[in-house]
């Protein structure tokens, strides 16, 4: 009997599982999309894109800042395209490193700097050309009502379209400056910091042993060399009238650049040792720093009037020697496009 009543399960279970794929079969397949094709042109994109970052988070080894920035993007023909970035945090809390300094007693003189970093860069396109490819865009229709989208597994349509695929080499200057955590670095570095006008050892001089944390100013600029591949699509075509436009004008790209850093500075700092009753101006140039390092990463847009854009890279970024791992992400939205062209058609009757 039980072997019976195994079977039995089995063969019932099999029908349940035969009914629902014939089921789900029966809603999939001829399903088909018949479109009209509005634009499919990845030459004819947007030259100038202009978008505010309203939050990026930049971890790096001796501070960690979140804030706000600006973007700008602007295409020169099949030639060449810049880029610019700046960013500076919200305020004193998202700055984490000038923030500690501020309640660890950093004296005023030093002047505890708020982190900004900008870049500019210019690349130049090696080859610039058009290939036949194909995307998968998810099909929405109006008719599905309140959180009925956000529950569903999209379908998805292949749909032929041009690519357009982009070699480029760039070169760029990069500047910043931000309050840092010297006490960790000193300690890596086993360097031993006098104060200014002491040659020797003393009391009074910061080595790995000291217990108190050490924060001072780091400024870097330099340039950086690399290049990337980009790819851009531009595509839009009508379906028929259950479903709405497929589009897909997605920009993206992805790099890797070399930092050359010639300059990269601590400052002078000043710092009250335990114990002590005054504040020692101390002489930083004996923290030892470096000028070469890297990044890769991806960023990527949307060839749109108004639309949004995002970023993140990974790296060591020249400054304090041993502590120079960053890591960044940052949302940028809006971002406003234009092709700036303002000219109207004028026919005379």
């Amino acid at each position: 009997m039980k072997i019976v009543r195994l079977i039995l399960i089995i063969l019932i279970s099999y029908s349940f599982v035969f009914s629902a794929d014939a089921q789900f079969r029966r809603r999939t397949e001829n399903k088909t999309v018949t479109y009209e094709e509005m634009y499919n042109d990845p030459y004819d994109i947007n030259k100038l894109f202009i978008g505010i970052t309203p939050a990026y988070g930049d971890v790096h080894v001796t501070n960690i800042t979140s804030g706000f920035g600006l973007d700008a993007t602007y295409y020169l023909k099949d030639k060449m395209h810049f880029k610019a970035h700046a960013r500076t945090p919200y305020f004193i809390g998202s700055d984490f490193a000038r923030n500690a300094a501020q309640k660890n007693g950093f004296d005023p003189q030093s002047r505890a700097r708020t982190y900004f970093f900008a870049e500019a860069s210019a690349s130049y396109h090696i080859w610039d050309r058009e290939q036949e490819s194909e995307s998968l865009i998810p099909l929405y229709s109006k008719n599905y009502q309140g959180a009925e989208w956000a529950a569903k597994v999209p379908k998805r349509a292949p749909i032929p379209n041009k690519r357009r695929e982009i070699l480029f080499a760039r070169l760029g200057g990069v500047y910043y400056e931000t309050t840092s955590e010297l006490s960790r670095a000193i300690a890596s570095q086993g360097v031993v910091v006098n104060p200014v006008g002491e040659t020797e050892q003393s009391a009074n001089s910061i080595t790995g042993e000291t217990e108190d944390a050490v924060f001072g100013n780091v400024l870097g600029a330099g340039v950086a060399v690399g290049g990337g591949f980009t790819w851009i699509k531009n595509f839009a075509a009508k379906p028929d009238k259950t479903y709405e436009e497929l589009v897909d004008d997605h920009v993206f790209s992805t790099f890797m650049d070399l930092f050359i850093f010639p300059m990269v500075t601590v400052e002078n700092f000043f710092h009250q040792p335990a114990g002590a009753t005054q504040f020692f101006e101390y002489d930083a140039s004996t923290i030892n720093t470096f000028m070469f390092g890297g990044r890769i990463g991806i960023d990527g847009h949307f060839n749109r009037t108004l639309g949004w854009g995002y970023g993140a890279e990974i790296g060591m970024r020249p400054g304090l020697q041993k502590r120079g791992f960053y890591g960044l992400l940052k949302i940028t939205f809006p971002m406003y496009g234009t092709k700036l062209d303002y000219n109207v058609e004028a026919f005379g009757r």
